[in-house]
């Protein structure tokens, strides 16, 4: 394992704040969240119908009212991963304790785009302010054989892809 922020690291992420940096990751805080919708979700190996989202607003205090249920939530940082390089999402101990987790998909090297995850709510409400440290990234060396070519991220020329767009409206 490595931090992205340490001198070795090939990899960047931008929205790191004061208190973020932690001994052996960064944390990262809560941007978006989207309750995911019931319908059916299809997918194969050459198409996907997701089950759609609906973007929730925090209330005027700034806190999330999260019913138990699954959310995709977008992190408020971008992150782009160096080569040689990958890394993931975990969830922070005290959601943990709480009886909310996240997961998270591997950020492949080279991926360059928002940082997302589902939070699962279990056991009763949670109410979690906007901005509040949510999750810490691991990053760490990988063999890469190619680069991410996914349907999540920036293009090269800097453009987003479709499915990326949803997180920067």
């Amino acid at each position: 394992m490595k931090h992205i922020l340490g001198p070795t690291s090939k990899s960047t992420l931008t929205e790191v704040k004061e208190g973020d940096s932690q001994p052996n990751a960064v944390d990262l805080r809560l941007g978006k969240v989207f309750r995911i919708c019931p319908n059916n979700f299809w997918v194969s190996n050459t198409e996907k119908k997701h089950r759609n989202s609906i973007e929730l607003k925090p209330g005027k205090d700034g806190y999330y009212e999260l019913t138990p249920g699954h959310y995709e939530v977008v992190m408020e940082n971008i992150i782009h991963v160096g080569e040689g390089e990958a890394g993931w999402v975990i969830t922070r101990s005290t959601l943990n304790r709480n009886g909310c987790f996240l997961t998270s998909g591997l950020y492949d090297s080279f991926y360059h785009g928002a940082m997302a995850a589902v939070l699962h709510v279990t056991v009763a409400n949670a109410y979690i302010r906007q901005g509040t440290r949510i999750g810490q990234y691991l990053s760490f060396n990988a063999e890469m054989l190619s680069k991410y070519n996914g349907s999540y991220g920036f293009k090269e020329d800097g453009t987003m892809k479709e499915e990326e767009k949803k997180y920067h409206t």
